[in-house]
């Protein structure tokens, strides 16, 4: 009767921890759907952190190879893409985090206006309906991300995996079942022989462990992927019924992976919503090695058809990230289609950069090249920057933050924010001729090219630089290359009027209700060249020792009126 009574405690117990357990989980999720409606089209500046890009940046390193145009890293660098990427990114899964940088530095130089409307409707699509929309988050939370690494970092490497015997486990579980009935002979033996053999289990466990671990924690999350995949395919949405046929194909080439594999595959690592089951089947992984018997049964199946995998993950990850998507759209006043055309053109009315606050727009049209002057701080390369960024989002994901937006699909390439580097041995200057050098040989490629250069040689003297940086800019036009640069050095305004059009920024010197000087920039481009400077009011802002400035303004003053640099040492 005592033993009666326990038993029903204890199955009471866990009766009412597992009704706990499903009301709190519900009042979660109920709690989480709601930030996802409040949040929508909120973006916020998010700085790029190291420790994170190993978990996002797996599916784009593992297409390198495939074909197409890839933005390198200086451009990536220059356009700030690392911060971008983190700042327009609200998937909840690998799938879609992956997926999402691939796709911005996976440009399409050719895109088909019907795979631009279609792309582009979806995204409105979501913007338009927001319980469909929260619907697919919540299945995409429900996926979860890997943690610290891509799953693509694992499959390339199940190759190598020393394969284990499936008779062993079933040994193991033999060995179990002759212990319970050893319960039937002698009951005190039987609970000795059964811990026994569990702390040999455990140690068995261990072991495999080591060498497994983060190949099972892949192996989670591609039973996942599947289980959310046939889950997304049964929400009927029409707009995706393309990618619900393919993915209904591709299913059936990994029928040998059960999605029922996943109640016994461990789930400690999921970092999207978890629940109390994650911990109980840890336990009995370790005691009956469930999840290394899925492992190595799973392995052969994964192995012979990882493109069909791969792109079930990059179905997923591309309805994911366009979430992302429409959430940029639905956060700021004006964004637009690209238009591209077949003429050497780029124009945006309207233009803004997206991560900027209170960004000023900015509107240009230009067929022949952009020489751009102005002072310090005048927005420069902020525009620069705002170009390259607009060109970047149209050519992935068709979507440009102004009015208008249209140019030449082409291959886009910076030389703007480059650094020496000591661990080379590599100077500044070295850093720039090379970076520029890649430009030259792309569009001698023949390809259609638009490149952003901001203060072109910059790393050298003024003599040589004028002159190379002329003839680079010179060289760097032709029918199949558009450049816009920015630069100090008005002699270039001249030598190259010719070759491209002159705009400029400028600043107005305003004085406040005390008196004091301080300086207003509009950010507006405008045409013509920039006939004014500001370094040295800048100086005198910043309250630099008087004898600093006017001296540095007697030396400019003479320069200018005599084309030498006279030094007073009286």
């Amino acid at each position: 009767m005592d033993a009666f009574i326990l038993i029903s405690f204890i199955i009471g117990g866990i009766i009412i921890a597992l009704v706990v357990n499903i009301i709190t989980q519900h009042n979660k999720v109920k709690r989480f759907a709601e930030r996802l409606r409040r949040n929508f089209g909120q973006i916020e500046r998010k700085e790029y952190d190291p420790e994170k890009a190993a978990s996002y940046r797996g599916y784009y390193l593992n297409h390198l190879d495939d074909d197409g145009f890839y933005i390198d890293d200086i451009t990536w660098n220059d356009a700030e893409g690392e911060t971008l990427y983190n700042s327009i990114n609200k998937c909840y899964s690998s799938c879609g985090d992956e997926y999402l940088y691939y796709t911005l530095r996976c440009i399409d130089t050719n895109p088909s206006k019907e795979k631009i409307d279609k792309y582009a409707s979806q995204t409105d699509a979501l913007i338009e309906d927001t319980e469909l929309r929260v619907k697919l988050q919540l299945l995409f939370a429900k996926l979860g991300k890997t943690g610290k690494h891509s799953v693509f970092e694992y499959i390339s490497l199940l190759s190598d995996v020393k394969k284990v015997p499936l008779i062993l486990f079933y040994i193991v579980w033999l060995v179990y079942i002759l212990i319970i009935g050893s319960f039937f002979i002698n009951v005190t033996l039987g609970i000795c022989l059964l811990i026994a053999w569990m702390i040999v289990c455990v140690f068995i466990y261990i072991s495999h462990n080591k060498l497994v671990q983060n190949y099972i924690t892949s192996f989670e999350y591609i039973v996942r992927t599947l289980i959310i995949s046939e889950k997304a395919v049964a929400m009927k949405i029409p707009f995706y019924e393309e990618e619900y046929e393919r993915l209904t194909e591709l299913r059936k080439k990994l029928k040998g992976v059960k999605t029922s594999y996943l109640s016994f595959i461990k789930q400690s690592n999921r970092t999207g919503i978890a629940d109390l089951a994650s911990g109980m089947t840890a336990i009995i992984n370790c005691f009956f090695l469930i999840d290394i018997f899925f492992f190595y049964k799973m392995l052969k199946y994964v192995i012979d058809n990882e493109d069909a995998y791969g792109e079930i993950f990059a179905i997923l990850g591309k309805m994911e990230s366009q979430i992302s998507v429409a959430n940029l759209k639905a956060s700021l006043e004006d964004t637009c289609v690209p238009t591209f055309t077949d003429e050497k053109i780029i124009k945006g009315v309207d233009m803004i950069h997206p991560l900027v606050n209170n960004c000023v727009p900015n509107s240009f049209d230009n067929s022949k090249g952009m020489l751009i002057t102005g002072s310090n701080a005048s927005g420069k390369s902020t525009f620069l920057r705002s170009v390259l960024v607009n060109a970047i989002l149209s050519e992935s994901v068709y979507v440009a933050c102004a009015k208008e937006f249209s140019f030449r699909s082409s291959e886009l390439f910076s030389s703007m924010s480059l650094s020496d580097s000591l661990g080379t041995g590599e100077s500044y200057y070295m850093a720039e001729i090379n970076s520029i050098n890649r430009i030259i040989k792309a569009k001698e490629s023949g390809a259609n090219v638009i490149c952003f250069l901001d203060e072109v040689l910059r790393g050298t003297n003024t003599v040589e630089r004028v002159a190379a940086a002329t003839e680079i800019l010179k060289y760097l036009t032709g029918e199949n290359i558009i450049t816009l640069a920015a630069t100090h050095d008005i002699e270039l305004t001249y030598l190259l009027e010719k070759d491209y059009d002159n705009h400029f920024f400028r600043e107005e010197i305003r004085k406040d209700d005390d008196g004091k000087e301080d300086i207003y920039f509009s950010y507006k481009i405008n045409d013509g060249r920039s006939d004014t400077r500001n370094a040295l009011l800048l100086l005198k802002i910043k309250e630099y020792p008087s004898e600093i400035v006017e001296n540095a303004q007697i030396l400019s003053k003479g320069f200018v009126d005599t084309g030498k640099w006279q030094y007073d040492e009286g």
